[in-house]
């Protein structure tokens, strides 16, 4: 039986408020980009798909937020074997639960499309090559050529690719001024390979998607180390909310790429900062609902696919108008599924493998954040 303080969503850090208010509104941009699918806007549409393309770069503020986290709480940690064992156990025990039960579901709906049960308007992403790859979480390592299944999973294989190496990267960071340099060097080369291939690496995805996610994490994880002087931000809260009205600004301006993640990157720097001053009670009341990002991240992809295509478009035969208010309706729902998932699945399957898994208990000694109950 499920106590009253387990169904909650309580507030688990002061020092990371504004941070989980970027995490839910990332979640939330990622959300539109994919489901403005099936919004009908009409002869716009072409304009508007294209105004919305860079809310794609929301991810890469997940993976700037997630280096400056892990390296909060984990930094001098991991240095011997026993501690990175239970350092990976925690972080799988986090991640991989929610992306199987996931995957399997899709794996289904493979099987039913092979059989000419389900039709599918993309076929490949059941391309049952890919499936070893997902279920091992290597599918953001070029062992794919297309995404697959649950196709935003390809972020959680780069990010476990990211705790892998982590150890290193913490070596790399504490050498602060070479480590800015090792992010610019590789942001360059990064952008040549762009040219060589025609495909910018902000793009990248199940085409060695880590190596995209490397400069956002190593960033993130480089922040942590400037965070007192990120605190002396004047007004830090409102140039927050100034930076994150500028980025969708630019997002729907058709800013380039390039200038839109030194965007990403400035409002990740001011939610950091934002985090270090006083924040709002209306603030801290939402903030909570930053422990459902992963969830929603995860989810919104199988919603889309039962709710908004199955039951909207096929079974409810929605168009136009209707279709658009049912779209909204769902991204409304999409909280409520998420908190469901987070709280009877994510939760206890955490718990059962970490305790499965024999990773030791969590120390006694306070730490800044505690990042196993977030992304």
């Amino acid at each position: 039986m499920f106590k009253r303080e387990k169904l909650a969503l309580k507030l688990e850090s002061d020092r990371m408020i504004y941070l989980d208010l970027l995490r839910i509104a990332s979640s939330y941009l990622i959300i539109i980009y994919h489901f403005q699918s099936q919004i009908d806007f009409g002869q716009a549409a072409p304009i508007m798909r294209a105004r919305l393309d860079g809310f794609t770069l929301a991810v890469d503020l997940f993976f700037f937020i997630s280096g400056f986290v892990i390296n909060s709480v984990y930094t001098g940690r991991v240095s011997a074997f026993p501690a990175f064992k239970d350092f990976m156990i925690k972080r799988a025990a986090r991640l991989v639960p929610l992306h199987w039960a996931i995957f399997f579901i899709f794996a289904i709906f493979g099987i039913a499309n092979a059989f000419g049960h389900l039709p599918s308007n993309h076929p490949e992403i059941y391309d049952v090559r890919c499936a070893v790859p997902n279920l091992l979480l290597l599918h953001a390592f070029g062992f794919c050529s297309s995404l697959t299944f649950n196709y935003v999973s390809w972020s959680i294989s780069a990010e476990m690719g990211l705790y892998l190496i982590f150890p290193l990267l913490a070596i790399l960071v504490n050498r602060r001024y070479l480590s800015l340099i090792a992010v610019a060097a590789l942001i360059v080369i990064l952008m040549i390979a762009s040219d060589r291939t025609g495909v910018s690496w902000l793009h990248w995805s199940y085409d060695f998607g880590i190596l995209r996610a490397l400069p956002s994490f190593l960033l993130g994880m480089i922040s942590f180390n400037y965070r007192d002087r990120l605190a002396r931000v004047p007004w830090a809260p409102g140039c927050l909310l100034v930076g994150c009205v500028a980025f969708v600004a630019g997002c729907i301006l058709q800013w380039p790429k390039m200038l839109l993640l030194v965007l990403v990157y400035l409002v990740a720097l001011l939610g950091i900062a934002a985090s270090e001053h006083s924040a709002s009670r209306s603030a801290r009341r939402l903030a909570p609902l930053g422990q459902l990002t992963y969830s929603l991240y995860m989810l919104h992809p199988l919603v889309q696919s039962v709710l908004l295509t199955g039951v909207g478009a096929t079974f409810l035969g929605l168009r136009g108008w209707q279709m658009n208010v049912f779209v909204l309706v769902t991204m409304g729902l999409m909280l409520p599924i998420a908190w469901l998932s987070l709280v009877f699945f994510e939760r206890p399957a955490r718990r059962w493998l970490t305790r499965v898994a024999g990773a030791s208990q969590a120390r006694s000694e306070p730490t800044l954040f505690t990042p196993d109950a977030r992304w």
